[in-house]
């Protein structure tokens, strides 16, 4: 059956979001998609994996990074056409895991973590084991990729009078 899985995390510093690594297992077939989301359920990115090997991490990076905010979560997950996922049960049940800046939850800290739903989309439902997803994140762009920015309003400056139109 299709399943989404995923993991809370949240960064201690401003940073993007470049994309989505899962571990997959020998029997984890079909196409794979990895997002990342807000808190609330908006999908923020995604990208389809390609040239995936038959085990191990599997990476694909989004078209233009994610803006991630400090001290805020987000969740990161894959998509399984097949159903397959890796899961450890209880991993979260005691204590988050800091890797440099970034920190996958422990179950309590933002509801449960190791989030999931049948089927795909935002995987809202939770337990406390860890499904081996994870975001690929750097604190700042050192490439040449492009960052796309959501235009949320103008503010006057130097006299501008024109608005809003192309």
């Amino acid at each position: 059956q299709p399943i989404e899985v995923g993991t809370k995390f949240h960064s201690s510093v401003n940073g993007y979001a470049t994309g989505v690594r899962f571990l997959k297992g020998a029997g984890n077939a079909g196409t794979h998609t990895g997002s990342i989301w807000s808190r609330n359920g908006n999908k923020l990115a995604s990208a389809t994996f390609s040239s995936e090997t038959s085990s191990g991490w599997q990476s694909v990076h989004f078209s233009s990074p994610v803006n991630i905010i400090a001290d805020t979560t987000y969740i990161v997950s894959y998509f399984s056409t097949d159903g397959g996922f890796a899961i450890s049960p209880g991993f979260f049940t005691t204590a988050g895991i800091v890797n440099l800046s970034l920190t996958a939850l422990q179950t309590g800290v933002d509801g449960p973590n190791g989030v999931y739903i049948y089927g795909g989309g935002f995987p809202a439902n939770g337990n406390n084991a860890n499904y081996w997803a994870d975001v690929l994140f750097e604190e700042q762009i050192t490439n040449q990729q492009s960052i796309n920015y959501n235009l949320t309003g103008i503010t006057d400056y130097n006299n501008c009078v024109n608005t809003g139109s192309t």
